[in-house]
Order: C-alpha cells, then sequence, then structure tokens
C-alpha cells in the first residue's frame, strides 16, 4: 500500500474513534435552574451507565428508578415525579429501557436509579454566608454487584419547587421515616465503587412491591392496592410502617372504618417500637390552636386521637407531647404557639383517657427544631409544624 494511503487510512480512523467518542456532560458546582440542572444531571447519569454497560456487556440497559425522596419528610412528592419524567426523556438519547420499580420490573432489569432531595446550605466557598438551594443527589446500583456505578449531585436555583405530597403520601396520618428510608438516604449519596446499603439492596424487592401498590393507590384502583399491601405484610421485611399507613389509607377509601382502625393501630405500635416517637399530620389553622376547616380531615383527626389514647391507656408508655412550628415570627411568639398546640392536643386526648395528664407532659420547641426552615408556610416546611409524640421514661414527667 503506498504510504499516503496508509498515512489517510491512520487518519480516517481517528477522525472516526474520536467522533464516536461520547461528550462527557460536565455538572455546575453552582446552582442552575430546574430544568437545566435535572437534564444535566440526568445526562451525566446515564453516560456513566453506558460507560458501565459497554464494559459488561453489548446487550440492552434495562433500567428501574426507585420514587425520588424528601430527605427530610421520606416522602414522594410531586417534583419527585416531574425530575424523573425528565430523566426518562433524557434516557430515549441512549436508548436505555427506563421504568418504575415493581416486582416485575426488577426482575428483568440490570440497575436501580434511586434519589432525594434535600434544602441544605450552600456556599460558593467556605468564606460567604450560607444560603440554602435545594441539591440533588442520586446513585444508580448494580443489581448484580450491589455496587454504585453511577451517581450525581447537582444544586438547583428554584425556590419554589412543587413540594405538595402525592396522593398516597397526601393521605397518610403521620411522616413515616424509618431504616429503609434512612438506607435509601445514604445510598443516593454513595459514589461509585461504594456499595449500596445493605438495608436498601436487601429491600429491593419487597420496596418494588410497595411501590406498586402506592402506583395503584394514586390510580384510585383502592381494591387492588388493598390486596397488595396485604402481600407486602406476608413478607419477611413487610411488616412496617409504610404498609400499614398504605392499609389504613386504603381501608378508609374502601369505608371499611373497624379493618381501618385495626392498621391505624398497628402503625402506632409499629411507630413506637421502630422509632420511640409518632410524627403528625395535624393541621392547624394560621396563627390558630384550632384545626382547619375541613370536615374530612377532622372527623379523621377525631379518629386518631381515639386510637392514640387507646394505645396509650393499654400500653401506660410516658410520653411528651412535642409542638413545632414554622420559622416565621420571632422566637417567643412561635415558643408560645406550639407549646399551646400541644396542649390542645393533650386535652383532646383526654377526653378518651381522662388520666393522660399523669402520663405525659406538654413541651413547645417553636422553630428550635426545624427540619427544612424554610420559612415558607407551605408544602415545603409542612413537616416544621408536626405535633410529635416522644415516649420517654416516666421520670421526665
Amino acid at each position: 500500500m503506498h504510504p499516503f494511503f496508509k498515512v489517510s487510512l491512520v487518519i480516517l480512523v481517528f477522525i472516526f474513534l474520536t467522533s464516536c467518542a461520547a461528550q462527557k456532560t460536565v455538572l455546575s458546582k453552582y446552582p442552575i435552574a430546574f430544568d437545566a440542572a435535572v437534564r444535566t444531571l440526568a445526562d451525566h447519569m446515564l453516560e456513566q451507565i453506558r460507560d458501565n454497560q459497554h464494559k459488561a456487556s453489548w446487550g440492552q440497559t434495562v433500567i428501574v428508578i426507585d420514587p425520588f425522596i424528601d430527605a427530610n419528610s421520606a416522602e414522594v412528592i410531586k417534583v419527585s415525579q416531574q425530575i424523573e419524567q425528565i430523566i426518562f426523556e433524557q434516557a430515549q438519547n441512549f436508548n436505555f429501557a427506563l421504568s418504575l420499580i415493581t416486582p416485575q420490573n426488577l426482575r428483568n432489569a440490570q440497575y436501580v436509579m434511586n434519589g432525594i432531595i434535600e434544602f441544605e446550605n450552600y456556599s460558593v466557598n467556605h468564606k460567604a454566608q450560607p444560603e440554602k438551594y435545594y441539591r440533588l443527589s442520586v446513585s444508580v446500583v448494580s443489581l448484580k454487584t450491589g455496587k454504585i456505578i453511577a451517581d450525581s449531585k447537582i444544586w438547583i436555583l428554584d425556590k419554589n419547587l412543587n413540594y405538595t405530597p402525592v396522593a398516597f403520601y397526601q393521605d397518610s396520618p403521620m411522616y413515616i421515616k424509618d431504616n429503609h428510608t434512612e438506607s435509601l438516604i445514604t445510598t443516593a449519596k454513595r459514589t461509585v465503587g461504594e456499595l449500596a446499603d445493605n438495608t436498601y439492596y436487601n429491600f429491593l424487592e419487597t420496596k418494588a412491591l410497595l411501590v406498586e401498590a402506592e402506583t395503584v393507590y394514586e390510580k384510585n384502583d383502592f381494591n387492588n392496592a388493598l390486596i397488595l399491601f396485604n402481600e407486602v405484610t406476608k413478607r419477611s421485611d413487610g411488616e412496617l410502617m409504610r404498609t400499614y399507613a398504605g392499609l389504613y389509607e386504603t381501608y378508609l377509601k374502601l369505608e371499611q372504618t373497624q379493618d381501618a382502625e385495626e392498621a391505624f393501630s398497628q402503625l402506632l405500635a409499629l411507630s413506637v417500637q421502630k422509632n420511640r416517637r409518632l410524627n403528625f399530620k395535624f393541621l392547624f389553622k394560621v396563627n390558630s390552636v384550632e384545626f382547619i376547616d375541613a370536615p374530612q380531615l377532622r372527623k379523621e383527626y377525631s379518629l386518631w386521637l381515639r386510637l392514640i389514647a387507646r394505645y396509650f391507656k393499654k400500653n401506660k408508655s410516658c410520653f411528651h407531647i412535642v409542638g413545632h412550628s414554622s420559622k416565621t415570627g420571632t422566637v417567643a411568639y412561635n415558643d408560645e404557639l406550639s407549646y399551646l398546640r400541644a396542649g390542645i392536643f393533650q386535652q383532646r386526648l383526654q377526653a378518651d383517657f381522662s388520666n393522660i395528664g399523669q402520663i405525659s407532659k406538654v413541651l413547645g420547641k417553636g422553630f428550635r427544631e426545624n427540619l427544612v426552615g424554610s420559612g415558607t408556610d407551605d408544602a415545603q416546611d409542612a413537616i416544621d409544624r408536626r405535633v410529635e409524640i416522644v415516649v420517654v421514661d416516666c421520670s421526665q414527667i
């Protein structure tokens, strides 16, 4: 072959190879607009998956998504679904098969993607005054090895993300955060090469069934949701607060009140056993100690209070009733408001347990134990306005 043609061939091969080499997405270290942030993160994640799959095989890449949660409340929120939708859109550019985690989809998948949303302090450098922004943290776990094969984190500039919980979590009587959600949070923050948290990895089959039950509930198919939640209870790791919250909500939708009460009682018992505390979603009027004017909610509140009183009357545990408030107004005002709300809660319990004052103590923490601290008085910081029951030694009453 003529030397000229040899050189030309080498050049052509080089051009071909370099043109095939994918451009690598670079993550911004600064907060950027929501849509751009999520698309950038998605591309960064999907590129890592593609590179890992090239090393493993040339078959189709199948990924399931474990619904993204708010790290404080452990709830799936509306913006979670917006994020997942953008990831689905970006995955089309990679010819990946993406789907929501279900038992069937999990069996066919090679990877599971999980993620969390946090409202965290951000500063460009340690000298600057930190300001709070949303941060999205995502990791991808190989279902074969349990190792993280992709990870990504990005800051979001927008402050008004849709933090409204999806229907299943909106209807839940409690904020449900347990060792399984903590293990998801831990896994989402881990980096390439590390192992997924063992609790998270071993729980995936049951998690897939739970997500399917919640998805069916979201579609108002309560009969099938009931079947699926009951299937979860039969699993060795299915006796969960989330399971019984699902049963309570579903029975209530089906107007099976006695079964709903039984599920709520089991939810109470598990929460005390696992967490030693109960985080209730009692909603108060703004700057008031009265519950909001929502007849259906007030009806549910009466049921909750009656069953809570019955539980502690039977079990004779001592507890603190702790009121919290969001970060608006003065410290003194919020301390008093949260104390009064906790006091109203105790009074309502007293209707079904006259000696409640002997085993309980009222505390008002104001906004000193805020989990979010945005002071927006909306869905974003709803958990900051919670009423907690914290089980304590009776010497602390």
